[in-house]
């Protein structure tokens, strides 16, 4: 009788921790709008994008990249080693877009357990702008991308991350990763968020350059 009645209130106590987080992550959501490019003068930004093999719509998000909003922006691919079949299309991209400074790196930067993170070292270390966004190679980004997140900041931010929305997946696993990304990752982010919880998830981020520089740089988030 005991053990049922302890699994009742665990049963209970964990419906409402769900309910908790759904309303609290609803309240967070809206509709995202348009933001048009900036009318007056806009800080440059850096565009870090860690790339490994040749991924699903790999074309259209390297175009996506060229051709975002923001009047000052560079890009910068880094690979971990040259004979990697994505040098080939980024390569191409680079050279179909020469209005947008662009660069690849290629080098193995062993700081970490962490491939992506060590495939971004080289790539912050090369930002010429205070301003980096890291972003994983798949991320589709919309053209008012930058606008979004740099409208995010705020003077105690240490550090914007946006949600990222699994989309047109090819195969069970990928059904089930767009699942979990679009259901418990999303819900949870934004009532952590909410509840003023730091949370980031490395598909796409924002940092202010120097203050990640003058604690420690890309280089200390291989304590996580």
């Amino acid at each position: 009788m005991e053990l049922t009645v302890t699994a009742a209130l665990l049963s209970t106590a964990l419906l409402l921790v769900n309910v908790a987080s759904i309303l609290l992550a609803s309240f967070k959501l809206k509709r995202p709008g348009r933001i048009a490019p900036p009318a007056g003068k806009a800080p440059p930004v850096s565009i870090v994008v860690p790339s490994r093999g040749v991924e699903p719509f790999a074309e259209e998000t390297l175009e996506r990249a060229f051709s975002l909003d923001w009047p000052r922006y560079e890009l910068i691919f880094c690979v971990t080693h040259a004979d990697d079949p994505v040098v080939g299309p980024i390569t191409d991209a680079i050279a179909r877009f020469p209005a947008v400074p662009a660069r690849l790196l290629v080098g193995d930067d062993r700081i970490s357990g962490n491939p992506k993170l060590n495939n971004c070292v080289k790539g912050w270390e090369a930002a010429r702008h205070r301003w980096v966004i890291l972003a994983d190679s798949n991320v589709l980004m919309p053209r008012d991308y930058v606008q979004h997140l740099m409208a995010a900041w705020r003077p105690d931010t240490g550090l914007v991350c946006s949600t990222p929305i699994g989309s047109r997946p090819d195969g069970f696993w990928a059904e089930v990763e767009c699942a979990f990304l679009n259901t418990l990752q999303a819900r949870w982010q934004y009532t952590g968020e909410a509840l003023g919880l730091g949370f980031a998830q490395g598909k796409s981020m924002l940092w202010n350059k120097p203050m990640l520089d003058a604690n420690g740089g890309i280089r200390a988030l291989a304590a996580e």
